[in-house]
């Protein structure tokens, strides 16, 4: 990394800003709402949240990212900024694991209302009739497909409630000793096969985009419940339509949708009772702001100090 270190900040107020310059010595701090085509050469950018962060990469990005060293996103999905993902030799960094114990919760809350029939009471009325009786989680298989912050978080949540736990990651991973196995991205097919209830909490990826196919979908246990927190692209909307209509899928709930996360209330998706959305919200809780100020704060340290940055990004892979 460079020595002479300007950090464009975005996002952040007057507080913040004047703490950063009395606590990093040896880096000079910038507002970027106050960035007039400087002639500065930055060496970081840094943005406290996805807003100020796109604002900036809607207007400036190209002007300064010849000559950065570090680009901070704080969002955990970068696939709706393919500028990034291109021809850049930055470090990359983003809010992946800090938002795993929300998502998780998120996760729960999605299954719980499909397995307690909430979703149906909620839509319906408490007249409604259950076309079923609610499960129980316990001793149920469950298969976290992404086995990062958020996967993790899962597990801890899985193991509360009892379930049979596996998971399923891209690249080699440890897993905690609860986790009963720990499968390879080859072995997808395999182990979808008895599982209760799968979890799709990967990035958007080459390997993931539709992962959730009409191909894939046969090896679905009969009845199983999909989850998905992660992109809307990962699972063919499609296919899940079709094995929700027939139900093939005893459910789905879903935090992210392909078409800007948001359905049509006409939508046919709408008049189905085994399936549950919301529109994008998973990642929002009261304690996220207090972990991605730590993360930040730890990165600037590790960046004034030539030290290895947290929540790298390996860009290759990604869409």
């Amino acid at each position: 990394m460079k020595n002479n270190k300007n950090i464009l900040l975005s996002g952040f107020n007057k507080k913040e800003l004047s703490d950063f310059k009395k606590k990093f010595k040896n880096l000079t701090f910038f507002e970027y709402e106050n960035f007039k085509n400087s002639k500065i050469i930055f060496s970081a950018f840094v943005s406290k949240d996805r807003k100020s962060f796109e604002t900036f990469y809607n207007n400036d990005y190209q002007k300064i990212k010849s000559h950065l060293s570090w680009l901070h996103v704080s969002a955990s999905g970068i696939d709706n900024y393919p500028k990034i993902l291109k021809k850049t030799k930055f470090t990359l960094t983003n809010s992946k694991i800090i938002q795993g114990p929300e998502v998780a919760d998120h996760v729960f809350a999605l299954l719980l209302s499909l397995t307690r029939n909430l979703n149906l009471t909620i839509k319906f009325g408490h007249k409604v009739k259950f076309l079923k009786r609610p499960i129980e989680l316990k001793d149920k298989k469950i298969l976290i497909i992404g086995f990062g912050g958020i996967g993790r978080c899962v597990s801890e949540r899985a193991k509360g409630f009892g379930m049979n736990i596996s998971a399923l990651n891209l690249n080699p991973c440890k897993v905690p000793n609860y986790v009963k196995k720990l499968y390879s991205f080859k072995q997808y097919k395999k182990a979808l096969s008895d599982k209760d209830v799968v979890i799709y909490s990967v990035p958007l990826t080459k390997k993931t985009k539709k992962m959730y196919n009409s191909k894939v979908s046969k090896y679905f246990k009969k009845g199983a419940i999909l989850i998905n927190v992660s992109r809307g692209e990962v699972v063919c909307e499609k296919t899940l339509y079709k094995n929700l209509k027939n139900n093939y899928l005893s459910g789905a709930g879903l935090d992210v949708f392909a078409k800007n996360n948001k359905i049509n209330k006409k939508s046919k998706f709408n008049k189905l009772k085994n399936f549950v959305f919301t529109p994008h919200i998973a990642s929002i809780s009261d304690n996220f702001i207090i972990r991605n100020d730590k993360l930040i704060k730890d990165n600037l340290k590790n960046f004034s100090k030539n030290k290895k940055l947290k929540n790298v990004i390996t860009k290759k892979n990604l869409i």
